[in-house]
């Protein structure tokens, strides 16, 4: 089974600013190297937990409203295409787990992305409509001061690498020959991670297993 974040991300929908270098509007500028940052609300699906190692699972677990940026550096090949790599940060808090208590428990992503973009540039525009999709991987980290279901409580932040994916599209407007503002959306999903946590008395350790969707 797999977990589905959304970009920056939300579910249904998200809303990212994009500030970038802008190539494709001039014929002089159409190829070359370009950088371009992003932030926006995350917006995290409620899911289950996976696993809880001794403990029957499916407790729903609920998001507040987070935070996502992104970072990203690439080469445009000609006014169309692009390739890019990119990281960035998704973080949000997690609301509720059903049958747990909960105190400032957090779930962070740090993607590691190769994406490909195609735009067209509307002529005779500042338009240029854009669509892309990558692949990568993902550091995710569970951070808590204290959960527990009454019989085992965990605490401190555990991590996880796992496989990512993404599709994003958006629209971007010119502002001069090297800078353009846009707004987009994206789709960001990870396999489900898992988090290990040993017994600090001695008994088994446990792992906790969380699906991942924005």
């Amino acid at each position: 089974m797999k977990s589905y974040l959304l970009s920056a991300l939300a579910l249904v929908t998200a809303a990212l600013l994009f500030p970038q270098p802008c190539l494709a509007q001039y014929p002089d500028n159409s190829a070359g190297f370009y950088l371009h940052v992003g932030g926006g609300p995350a917006f995290t699906e409620d899911s289950k937990i996976t696993e809880f190692t001794g403990f029957s699972t499916g407790n729903k677990i609920n998001y507040r409203t987070g935070f996502a940026f992104e970072g990203a550096a690439g080469y445009a090949f000609n006014p169309w295409l692009s390739t890019e790599l990119e990281t960035g940060w998704i973080g949000n808090e997690i609301d509720h787990i059903q049958g747990f208590t909960v105190n400032d428990t957090f779930l962070y992503n740090v993607p590691l992305m190769a994406n490909v973009t195609l735009r067209y540039p509307i002529p005779r525009t500042i338009i240029t409509p854009y669509i892309g999709a990558g692949a990568g991987g993902s550091v995710t980290v569970f951070a808590t001061d204290n959960i527990s279901n009454g019989a085992v409580t965990l605490f401190d932040p555990e991590d996880d690498a796992v496989f990512a994916y993404q599709f994003f599209a958006g629209v971007r407007f010119d502002i001069n020959e090297s800078m353009s503002l846009g707004v987009g959306y994206k789709y960001f999903a990870t396999e489900n991670s898992s988090f290990s946590y040993e017994s600090i008395s001695g008994g088994p350790a446990v792992k906790l297993g969380v699906p991942r969707r924005l």
